[in-house]
């Protein structure tokens, strides 16, 4: 008889353990279940994005939305911001729908400079040193204007000695014809019907705002190169060694022609600008004539 009782009570026993096992069992998957069909918010392309396009592109064209997706389908590493990836770019194309990652965007210092140059613009790059470059205070991301010099009677007497040097070495006189100076234009180049010409030594701000993208490390140039005047020129006949920085600017097209100009026939310095730059007014342009005027 206590051997039955004892065999119930066993049996009992383990009959709940059973049904306590098969719940717990029952609840963890469940919970299981319940934890997969979770949604959360995650980053997703709301249209096809292409290669290369800026962070701040997407941001500004609301190229990606967050949206709510099941734990289950999350991928690896999901983001639900962009703002730690402002300054970054698209690595490869990015298709609608799909959710956004880290792993999709590189830094601009991780690829090419051209990444760096505003849309729109061109880098230029010209010479500079402690005194033009603000005694070496400039860094990337400033801005500053340009201000040139020219000096045209200098300028005009260096073409006109060229133009005689070319005529005496050529023995030929037949060019001469009709304007009776010995090969030697009588014209002035700078005022030849132009009313804005310039005519007379001047210094003009000529670039507003712009922007540095770099600052070179030292090059290896001619002494005739490492002026600033006719910095691009190949007239010196001096090979001995000398090192230049240089800075590099993001211009306009129209901008770069004015700055390599400037470079190849006057004198250009660099004057640092608060940040936010500086409103562009018309100044007056400074000579001889009105140095000591407001």
């Amino acid at each position: 008889m206590k051997v039955r009782i004892l065999l119930l009570v066993l049996a009992i026993i383990f009959g709940l353990a059973a049904v306590f096992g098969v719940m717990l069992y029952i609840n963890n998957v469940r919970a299981s279940v319940e934890k997969e069909g979770e949604k959360v918010d995650v980053l997703v392309a709301t249209q096809d994005i292409m290669k290369d396009i800026s962070v701040g592109e997407i941001i500004s064209e609301k190229l990606v939305e967050l949206k709510k997706i099941p734990t289950r389908y999350v991928v690896t590493g999901y983001i639900v911001s962009l703002d730690k990836f402002q300054d970054y770019f698209v690595l490869s194309q990015i298709s609608k729908g799909e959710q956004i990652t880290p792993g999709m965007f590189i830094k601009p210092s991780d690829i090419t400079f051209s990444y760096q140059v505003p849309k729109g613009m061109v880098a230029i790059s010209i010479p500079f040193n402690e005194i033009i470059g603000v005694s070496n205070l400039l860094t990337v991301g400033d801005k500053v204007n340009i201000i040139a010099t020219f000096q045209p009677q200098q300028q005009q007497a260096q073409q006109q000695a060229a133009s005689v040097q070319t005529t005496n070495t050529s023995g030929s006189q037949n060019n001469t014809a009709g304007n009776g100076n010995g090969g030697v234009s009588s014209g002035n180049n700078y005022s030849s019907g132009n009313p804005s010409a310039i005519v007379t030594n001047t210094t003009k701000t000529l670039l507003w705002n712009i922007e540095i993208l770099y600052i070179g490390t030292r090059v290896v140039v001619d002494d005739a190169s490492a002026k600033n005047t006719g910095l691009l020129s190949s007239s010196g006949t001096s090979k001995t060694p000398a090192e230049i920085k240089t800075v590099t600017l993001a211009v306009t097209p129209e901008q770069a022609e004015k700055l390599v100009f400037s470079e190849e026939l006057g004198t250009v310095w660099l004057a640092l600008l608060p940040v936010g730059g500086i409103q562009e007014t018309d100044t007056p342009k400074r000579t001889l004539d009105n140095i000591f005027t407001k």
